[in-house]
């Protein structure tokens, strides 16, 4: 994501955000699982496919997926626009909103094997010392050899395998 994409959809997201929050809504997951199913729609994708078409497209989707009058109008701007592209970042940025007035730090770690269910729930807990609550995902990385990689409220905790082999290396490579 650009800079410039990046402030587009965050004033998206914070449009979508006053206007769910003065009607008593909550649009996160229903913005995750409308940007799936545009990503899937192999249509979407034709460079020849016009804006007036997305739009349509896009709206009998949304239609379908019985999105709310809302995540509809957003979507149908959106297409209108010709910034489908926009969705993703337009749901992480709105969940950050939504996560903030929540006083929900999002984390995401990443390992070489997934987690254990009860490894999740004790990482949550010792990174729920930094925030009130944390909402975690995680992702699997076979690349990183051991241990986890952990970014949380714009900082990155590297404790992988591979980091410190490359230090290792630096420093031997150094001291030679």
């Amino acid at each position: 994501m650009t800079r410039s994409t990046g402030a587009l959809a965050r004033r998206y997201a914070r449009a979508l955000f006053d206007v769910a929050d003065a009607k008593g809504g909550a649009a996160a997951l229903e913005l995750r699982g409308e940007g799936a199913q545009l990503d899937a729609h192999a249509g979407l994708r034709q460079p020849t496919l016009g804006a007036e078409a997305k739009r349509k497209i896009v709206i009998a989707l949304a239609q379908a997926a019985q999105a709310s009058p809302i995540v509809l109008k957003l979507v149908e701007l959106l297409a209108s626009r010709d910034r489908l592209g926009l969705l993703g970042d337009v749901a992480a940025a709105y969940a950050g909103l939504a996560n903030a007035r929540k006083g929900v730090v999002a984390a995401e770690v990443v390992s070489a094997l997934p987690l254990a269910p009860a490894q999740r729930q004790a990482l949550e807990q010792a990174l729920a010392g930094k925030a009130e609550s944390v909402e975690l995902t995680s992702q699997v990385e076979p690349g990183i050899v051991g241990g986890l990689v952990i970014r949380m409220a714009g900082r990155t905790y590297d404790g992988s395998v591979r980091t410190r082999l490359a230090a290792l290396r630096r420093r031997l490579a150094a001291s030679s």
